[in-house]
Parts: structure tokens; C-alpha cells; sequence
């Protein structure tokens, strides 16, 4: 989220511009923090897999997507505490198998909702921790009845203070679904969402302030004019899912799942702004000086339909489906209060867009046994995106964009079972990928649709004591869009196809598990091991990776004295073969899991990343450290005579050796313009300015979990 210098307010005691970093990209439209976390793991939170971010992850719930259709963004502050109401996550890495939704560019995630309970059940917990936080969630069902009816229902809501500085978050969400078991049935219908309001925190620490104060924010107070804070500088959305899901078992070994939904959402983020004219707001209105509050809204929905159809008979399997559905959404800005008492309708807006987007796909898989111990998987998925936005943003420039695309997107893969236990795999992918809204706006020439090649080759030991995966991949891109520095003519970062990109390495998982666990029988002689823990496991991860871009033009904007741009002093810095940004070359995990007694578990998680770029240039003075931290979890299951019962204790102490590190931050570069002695224009060196997102010292979290 590069920040800008700009003239953003004039004090109102000197009348005098004051200098001031700003983010066009959030101004711009309703981004809402994608890089922000509060520190502690609550409010905006966010992954990466293999180093692309959350606009390449593939998020689908029950085969719907999740993914923002226009910004291709993940929200998960958006479903708050959404693995309460799931049963099963799955994740792949690279471009993964044909799904609906956004291309999986990095990774795909496959979320399953609550499974279908047998018998009523009844839970409930709380738990309390560090920064005021503070959980709490109930669920239950009727489970499956006589007559085939089943329903569900959950909820939850979570409150901290945060690390940072008033960055406090309220996230509430609710889930219900009810429906019908037959035969060969099974219909259902599902709504959930959540409602999430955070104090905005997304522009991070200066460089110069991490020594001194890490929790520094300075969101509220529009660049140390308002003191104190705006108190109600916070980001407010809420989100709806409604889906309806059938099951049915056809004759002949046919499957059919259909689904309908609809994803509803509405909110603004709100910015208190002193020193504004409310003509560069209502061009019908006379110049005036007035502090005022203005909000950013975003309203949209998200509806369609999936559909699958499979066969499966001995050595074949085949699965063909697809997705139908449409975005429509409204981006707009509203003055709600003004100092000078100006009369101004809260409902008019002084900007608004109109987006429209259209997205088809079908596809067919096929997993056949070629041979004994050999098996092919083949994947072919044709998707079409008609995508239109139109009307003025924040600055009054008027855009008016139409595209469409069409892409074939072909997979195929080998799985060798040379043994039970062991088991060797390759395959190969083709994706495509459109840009999004910013992409396609922010730019003067509209962006080419990205590509990858993506391979994946290893080898897996499925033992019980010691499993082990060693995983190869490479994900060659073609056009890869990535921020070069360039900016448009109202100061808004662009991002620029680069022709040739890459990621490769090796990733390394697996287990050590000793001394497993006895359970005696009556007679003392037997001995029941087989569904029993392990006392003692070390479970580890370790990937090694190379990401390179071939070419990477930067470019350094020179202001004069007013800040205006002067075109003609550009700097234009071309760098070959560096590193792509945030992709760091080594990442380990490893934990040690025991469970020295009935119904106690402890573990220890240290993590480990190394450190990365915050741009493409591979300059060491914009960089995330290195960076590691453990994290203890102690969890203890009261033994209760009934075994669908329980009562478990739980702790979490993060970051238990209170090391300071930054997890995430972005970095911008320019030059100033000046007139020596001798009245000749001349150029300052290049300023570089880094904000960095500081994660929370050691804190902790405790809580109760009662099934009933």
C-alpha cells in the first residue's frame, strides 16, 4: 500500500501546507487494510502461500467463492471466526485443481462447512487474553432426526484493543443452516456472515519510530492536526452468504451437486479530514475551508450458480461442472459532518462507480488408473469473464473500462504407488489470470492478463512413525503484474506487466513420533495402541525457494516545491534478475507435540522466516528482517464418563521470548527538485521511506470449551 507526500491539509493556526505521507490506495477506494493486523491475530489478517498474497489465493466455501469477484482480495476479517462453523480445510499449493472463482495463482483454499451432526449437540466457550481481548461462541444442532431433518446454528464474537495504538477490532458472526437428509438426498441451505468494525491501522510504523514507539499510529488524528484522534476513524463492513446446496445419487453410479447463492455486502471506512475545501468535494459549492468526515462505501452483490456432475466406476472417475454468476457492485463517497455547518446532504455522493462482472466457467476431471499403481488425473477448465466498470472516483476522474477474456486452463498429472507407503507424483498446470479493478484503472494502458506454468514433481512416505513429503515446483510467469513505483496522473501506484518471472524450490514436510501411547486391557496382557496418540512427535516444515524476476524497470518521481511532478526528472532504474518482493528464500515451522497424560496436550511451534524485500529492486534498506518467534499451546480434556462430552482447558502464549519483528510493511522512493546558486535546477538524492507492521510481544490468550 505505497504512501505518498502530498499536501493533504493546510494547519489552521499558520495557514501553511504541511507535508504529510498519504495513501492514494486506500483514499481511492474502499481497500480496507489488506496488509493490516492489530498485532495479535485479530482484525485484518493475512497469508501468504509461496510468497503471492491474498488477490492469488483461491478461497471457496462449499465449492462457492469467497474471494472478492472485483478486487480478487480474501476479507477474512469479513468471517470472523469462520473455522467454528467448518468441518474441513483443505489447502493446495500452485494452481491446484479447477475450482470456481478467481484463479489460484498461489494457492487454493478449500473451506467445508459444518458436517451433517448424527445426534443433537449443544457447545459453548469463552476465552480472555491479552490487549482486552475477549471470545466468545456458542453452537449446536438437533442433529439428523427421524424424519431426516436437521438443523444448526452458531455464534460468535470477538473484541480486542489491539497492540497498536486504538487499533481495536468488534467481529461478530453468526451461522445457520437446516435442511433434509434422504436415501439419496440431501438438500440444504445455509446463512452466515459477519459484521466486523476496526480502528484503522493500515499505515503502518515509520522506520524511524520502531526503536521508540511500535505501537505508533497515526490514523485519527489526519497527520497530527486533530488531537486527540477522531475516535470513530474505523473500517465497518458486513457481509451476507446465503447458499442452497443439493445433493443427489443418480443411477449408474451418477452424483449430482448443484448450488445457488448470493453473497451480499455494504460498508465504508470513515476519515475525519481538517483543512478541507468543500468545493474540491461539490464542485457547486463556493470554496470554503472546513474540517469535515467523510466515508468511503463499498455496496455489492455476488450471485450464481454451481453445478457437478459425477460418475465413478472401477478404474474411473469423472467429474464435469461449472459456474455461472454475477458481481455487480457500487464504489461512492459521502461528507457527513463539516465543521462550518455547510448544508450538505449526508446521502449525495461526490463520486460514484459502477462495476459489473460476469464470470463463466466449465470444466471436466478425470482421475483413470492407467496401470496397476498408476494413476491419471487430467483437468481442463474453460472460464469467460466479462468484466465493466464505469463513472468518476475520488479525484474526478472519469473512467470507463470493458473487457473480456476467455481462457483455457489445462492440468494433467501422474501418481505412482510403487508401494503402499510410498508413492511418486508430477504434474503440470496452465493458468490465467485477469486483472483486477485497480489494476485495470490505475494504469494509462489497460494490463495483459497474467499467466503461469506451473510444475510440481515429489515423492511421498507414508509411514506411521516417520511420514515424510518432499515437494519440487516451479511456477514460471508470464506477464506477471507487480508494483514498479510508477504512478498515474493523480498519484495512484500502477502496476506493470513484467514479461518474464519466476518461483522454484523444494518444500519438506513430515513427522518423527515416538513412544506411542498404551492402553491396557482387563486382562493386563492385551494392549490397545492402534487408535491411541503418540506421547512424543516432532512435527516440521521447511521450504526453500528462488523467486526471480528477469527484468524490473523502477521508477523515481521528482517534485518541485509545491509537490508537483516534473515528468521530465524521472528516474527510470532498470534491475535484472532480483528478488520478487515479499518472497522469502527459507521458511521453517517446526513443533513439539506431547501428550504425557490422558487428555493433556502440549506443544511448542517456533517459526522461522527469512528475511525479504518490501519492492522488486533487491535493496537491502528495504527489507523485513529475518524473523522468528515460539509459541506455546497447552490444552487439557477433563475425562468425563460420557465420551461426547467435554470440558477442555485451553492456553495459547505467543511469541513467549518477546522478540520484536515486523511481519509485513511496503516502501516508497522519490526526489526532490530544488534551484542552486546559480539558478540550475537540480535533484536531490533519492529518499526512501518505509513503514513497517510490528507484531505483538509476547501475549496470551485462555479459554474454556464446553460440549454438552
Amino acid at each position: 500500500m505505497p504512501l505518498r507526500l502530498t499536501p493533504t491539509y493546510r494547519a489552521r493556526s499558520c495557514k501553511k501546507t504541511i507535508w504529510a505521507p498519504t495513501c492514494r490506495c486506500c483514499w481511492t477506494k474502499p481497500q480496507r487494510g489488506i496488509h493490516h493486523r492489530c498485532g495479535a491475530g485479530i482484525g485484518y489478517t493475512g497469508l501468504r502461500i509461496r510468497g503471492s498474497d491474498a488477490t492469488r489465493i483461491n478461497v471457496t466455501l462449499n465449492g462457492i467463492p469467497v474471494n472478492d469477484a472485483e478486487s480478487q482480495q480474501m476479507y477474512w476479517v469479513n468471517t470472523p471466526d469462520v473455522v467454528s462453523s467448518v468441518s474441513n480445510i483443505q489447502i493446495q499449493r500452485g494452481i491446484g485443481s479447477s475450482t470456481n472463482g478467481s484463479s489460484a495463482f498461489g494457492g487454493q483454499i478449500s473451506l467445508q462447512s459444518t458436517a451433517i451432526a448424527d445426534k443433537p449437540y449443544g457447545e459453548a466457550g469463552v476465552a480472555l487474553g491479552s490487549f482486552n481481548t475477549f471470545k466468545g461462541n456458542m453452537r449446536g444442532g438437533t442433529g439428523t432426526l427421524k424424519c431426516g431433518f436437521f438443523a444448526d446454528a452458531s455464534a460468535s464474537w470477538i473484541r480486542s484493543d489491539g497492540y497498536i495504538d486504538r487499533a481495536s477490532s468488534d467481529l461478530r458472526s453468526w451461522f445457520a443452516q437446516m435442511g433434509w437428509v434422504g436415501r439419496n438426498t440431501i438438500l440444504k441451505t445455509l446463512y452466515f456472515g459477519g459484521r466486523e468494525k476496526t480502528y484503522q491501522a493500515w499505515y503502518g510504523v515509520p522506520q524511524d519510530s520502531l526503536a521508540t514507539n511500535r505501537t505508533f499510529n497515526i490514523a485519527g488524528t489526519d497527520y497530527f492536526s486533530k488531537d486527540p484522534a477522531y475516535p470513530n476513524e474505523t473500517d465497518n463492513y458486513g457481509q451476507d452468504y446465503i447458499q442452497l446446496h443439493l445433493a443427489q445419487r443418480l443411477p449408474r453410479n451418477l452424483q449430482l451437486n448443484a448450488a445457488l447463492f448470493a453473497t451480499l455486502g455494504r460498508g465504508y471506512y470513515e476519515q475525519y479530514k481538517a483543512g478541507a475545501d468543500i468545493q474540491d468535494y461539490f464542485a457547486d459549492y463556493n470554496s470554503t475551508e472546513t474540517d469535515l468526515v467523510r466515508q468511503r462505501w463499498l455496496k455489492n452483490v455476488f450471485y450464481g450458480g454451481t453445478f457437478s456432475l459425477s460418475y465413478s466406476q472401477g478404474k474411473v472417475d469423472v467429474t464435469a461442472g461449472g459456474l455461472v454468476s454475477q458481481y455487480r457492485g457500487q464504489h461512492f463517497g459521502r461528507v457527513v459532518w463539516n465543521e462550518a455547518a455547510i448544508s450538505i446532504d449526508k446521502n449525495r455522493n461526490y463520486y460514484l462507480g459502477n462495476s459489473l462482472k460476469t464470470d463463466i466457467n466449465v470444466y471436466t476431471k478425470l482421475n483413470y488408473l492407467l496401470v496397476e499403481k498408476l494413476n491419471l488425473y487430467a483437468d481442463v477448465q474453460y472460464r469467460f469473464i466479462d468484466y465493466r466498470t464505469k463513472g468518476d472516483d475520488n479525484n474526478d476522474v472519469v473512467y470507463d473500462f470493458a473487457a473480456r477474456w476467455h481462457f483455457f486452463n489445462p492440468k494433467a498429472g501422474l501418481l505412482y504407488q510403487i508401494k503402499p507407503v510410498h508413492h511418486l507424483y508430477a504434474s503440470y498446470a496452465f493458468g490465467n489470470r485477469e486483472p483486477n479493478r485497480d489494476d485495470v484503472l490505475d494504469a494509462p494502458i489497460a494490463p495483459r492478463p497474467e499467466q503461469m506454468h506451473n510444475v510440481e514433481a515429489g515423492y511421498k512416505f507414508l509411514h506411521d512413525k516417520f511420514p515424510i513429503s518432499i515437494n519440487y515446483y516451479l511456477m514460471h510467469y508470464k506477464d506477471q503484474l507487480v508494483l514498479t513505483g510508477k504512478l498515474n496522473d493523480v498519484g495512484n501506484p500502477i502496476k506493470a506487466n513484467v514479461p518474464v518471472s519466476y518461483r522454484t524450490g523444494v518444500e519438506l514436510n513430515g513427522s518423527i513420533r515416538i513412544l506411542k501411547k498404551a492402553v491396557w486391557g482387563d486382562d493386563c496382557e492385551s494392549c490397545a495402541k492402534a487408535k491411541e496418540p503418540y506421547l512424543f512427535s516432532i512435527n516440521y516444515s521447511f521450504t526453500y525457494s528462488v523467486n526471480k524476476i528477469k527484468r524490473f524497470d523502477e521508477y523515481i518521481y521528482t517534485y518541485d516545491e509545491n509537490y508537483s511532478r516534473i515528468d521530465t526528472l524521472t528516474q527510470i532504474i532498470t534491475h535484472r534478475n532480483t528478488d520478487i518482493s515479499f518472497s522469502p528464500r527459507f521458511i521453517a515451522s517446526i513443533e513439539l507435540l506431547a501428550t504425557p497424560v490422558t487428555g493433556l496436550e502440549l506443544s511448542l511451534t517456533t517459526k522461522i522466516v527469512s528475511r525479504q524485500f518490501m519492492d522488486n529492486t533487491g535493496n537491502p534498506e528495504r527489507m523485513l528482517k529475518t524473523f522468528f518467534y515460539p509459541n506455546f499451546r497447552a490444552s487439557y480434556k477433563l475425562p468425563l464418563k460420557r465420551e461426547d462430552k467435554e470440558i477442555r482447558f485451553t492456553v495459547l502464549l505467543n511469541n513467549i521470548l518477546n522478540r520484536s519483528f515486523e511481519s509485513n510493511g511496503y516502501t516508497y522512493s522519490e526526489r526532490y527538485a530544488y534551484t542552486d546558486e546559480n539558478n540550475q535546477l537540480q535533484t536531490t538524492d533519492t529518499n526512501t521511506y518505509n513503514y513497517f507492521y510490528p507484531q505483538a510481544p509476547f501475549n496470551f490468550l485462555a479459554g474454556m470449551q464446553v460440549k454438552f
